[in-house]
Parts: structure tokens; C-alpha cells; sequence
């Protein structure tokens, strides 16, 4: 049985490489403040117990760059879509909803996938409340997470774990 794939998958800077190097306990994604540092795929496996996903990292959906990269970093966002059994769709709390959210949620929902909402950057609980705007979007509750800081991670894998327990 193949091992059940999960996509990252969000605009650019709103830490996917952190969440990935997160829940994989160590750092494999570079991590930087510049959008467009990943520009391909990376992936690793996570595992609890006996039970294994592969996690997929992607780059930022709708990156502009001088080096006329975007056609080939959404290429690799929707073969991560394309090939994902569920998609951690992550947005930055702080920001709230912006217009490449509504894309991604537009081009996930086309593509009839299951989704966990993950909102990062809440490092502070004061910014929890805010979280319930994004369920506009059409995936449900988003989970307030700090990937910087390890917030709410064993929850998310929580999350995932159930998702793949209740379809075996």
C-alpha cells in the first residue's frame, strides 16, 4: 500500500518550509525570509507509531519573481496537488484573507481535495479569535499554529494521523 502524500500548500512566506522542517523534527526545507527560496518539491516522511505520510513542501503559489520562475514553481504546486491525498492549506494569521488565499481556495476546491486549514504565525494567543475568517474560504476551522515555535504542532499531526486512521 502506498504511503498517504500530504501537500503544503500556500502564497509565498507563510512558512510551509518551517511547518515541514516542524513536524519533521529537523531542518530539510531552507528557510528564509525571501520569497521563493523553494522552488521545487521537497519531501520527507513523517511517522507516529506504525503509521507513515509523505510530506510535501511546496514553494509560494503565485510568486512574482525577476527570474521568471512562477511558471515552473506552480507547475510543481499542482503536481504536489495533483498527487496529494490531503492538502495542509496554510494561510498567515496576520495577515487575514488576501486575494492569492481566495485563488488557492478556488483552484483546491477544483481540484475536490481533502483539506486541513492550518493558520501560522499565531505566537500569540491573543491573535487565536481572528482565525475563525478564514473558514470563508470553504475548508472549516483553521488550526492557529507558530511553526517557529513548535505551537500546536502534535495537535496538527493529531489532525492528520485521524484523517488516515478513519480511511484504513
Amino acid at each position: 500500500m502506498a504511503l498517504p502524500v500530504i501537500a503544503i500548500i500556500g502564497r509565498p512566506n507563510v512558512g510551509k518550509s518551517s511547518l515541514l522542517n516542524a513536524l519533521a523534527g529537523q531542518m530539510i526545507s531552507i528557510v528564509e525570509p525571501t520569497a521563493g527560496v523553494t522552488r521545487d518539491r521537497v519531501s520527507t516522511l513523517i511517522g507516529r507509531d506504525d503509521h507513515y505520510f509523505e510530506l510535501v513542501d511546496t514553494g509560494g503559489y503565485g510568486i512574482v519573481d525577476s527570474d521568471r520562475l512562477s511558471d515552473h514553481i506552480e507547475q510543481q504546486i499542482v503536481q504536489a496537488i495533483e498527487s496529494a491525498d490531503l492538502v495542509l492549506f496554510m494561510v498567515d494569521i496576520r495577515d487575514g484573507i488576501v486575494p492569492l488565499d481566495e485563488t488557492i481556495a478556488q483552484l483546491l476546491r477544483k481540484h475536490n481535495l481533502d483539506v486541513i486549514g492550518v493558520a501560522n504565525k499565531a505566537d500569540t494567543a491573543k491573535l487565536f479569535p481572528t482565525a475563525g475568517e478564514f473558514s470563508r474560504l470553504g475548508f472549516g476551522e483553521f488550526l492557529c499554529i507558530s511553526a517557529k515555535n513548535n505551537l500546536n504542532k502534535n495537535v496538527l499531526l493529531d489532525k492528520i494521523f485521524e484523517k488516515f486512521a478513519s480511511s484504513e
